[in-house]
């Protein structure tokens, strides 16, 4: 290819990213040089297999934390939301108590219903997980149930007896005595603690090698769809955009020559495939 049409092409490459260098990277630089090399169908294609998945790996993957841990799960596992929600109603029920903003005795009503969901789903949660450690995450909304219960049952000691005040005492006690089990199980099970602690780094990394596995046939089959020079030209546009960007001010990640075409959209999918990894 003469030097005037590579040119050429790698301006092509540049005219058709965004203007603002936030709003593209890397692997949409590979992207825009398979379609100036004529084989924008790959590359969607390939786009759209690494997409789907990098999502089937990280829904397999908490499929099977589900599967291990159950009430346990400590990504987003049914017990987490009952928890928060339990966290939510005992800060509202520690503030009715308080009367913040209301009178107690207006507000009896909605502190029983608050303080019973704080209590139910804290003693639901306990009897579910059993004799089993929670992970830290669990364990920290364990102390808001405890601190945000024993609040309001404090405040009730405050002021004459109202009707509503076994049940908070009762949720209060509850959420103490959860407390101390909680801690308790993982003083005690120090193994388990810690199996629990790091569950979902351990289920990433035992997905690692099949997500590779994914990445390694997506690579073959693009390639195997090039010809040597369509992959040589794409290649070299990539580069040469991303060195020009560099120049203009928009630099982007340094990808190396030996990389072959389509590698970047795979390893933006599928190197960092789920919100873990994503946040590192």
């Amino acid at each position: 290819m003469a030097d005037d049409d590579f040119e050429k092409q790698v301006v092509a490459v540049r005219s058709r990213l965004p203007v603002a260098a936030k709003h593209f990277d890397a692997k949409d630089v590979e992207r825009v040089a398979f379609d100036v090399a004529g084989r924008r169908d790959v590359a969607l294609d390939l786009w759209d297999q690494a997409r789907d998945a990098a999502d089937e790996a990280w829904r397999e993957c908490r499929r099977r934390l589900r599967w291990e841990y159950g009430a346990r799960n400590p990504h987003a596992g049914w017990s987490t939301f009952v928890l928060f929600a339990a966290v939510l109603s005992g800060a509202f029920s520690a503030a009715l108590a308080a009367g913040l903003r209301s009178d107690p005795y207006e507000t009896e009503g909605i502190l029983f219903v608050l303080a019973t969901i704080s209590g139910l789903g804290d003693l639901i949660v306990l009897i579910a997980v059993g004799w089993r450690p929670l992970n830290w995450g669990m364990v920290r909304m364990q102390i808001g149930i405890a601190v945000t219960l024993a609040v309001a049952a404090a405040f009730q000691l405050t002021r004459p007896a109202m009707p509503v005040a076994p049940l908070v005492f009762g949720a209060g006690a509850i959420g103490i005595a959860g407390l101390i089990l909680v801690l308790l199980v993982r003083a005690l099970r120090p193994a388990e603690r810690e199996e629990i602690d790091t569950a979902i780094n351990v289920a990433v990394a035992r997905m690692r090698p099949e997500v590779d596995a994914i990445a390694a046939r997506l690579q073959a089959e693009t390639l195997e769809k090039l010809s040597a020079q369509e992959q040589e030209r794409i290649v070299a546009l990539r580069t040469a955009a991303l060195v020009d960007l560099a120049a203009l001010g928009d630099p982007q990640p340094a990808v190396e020559e030996v990389v072959p075409a389509g590698g970047v959209i795979i390893s933006a999918f599928l190197v960092k495939w789920n919100s873990y990894l994503r946040r590192e």
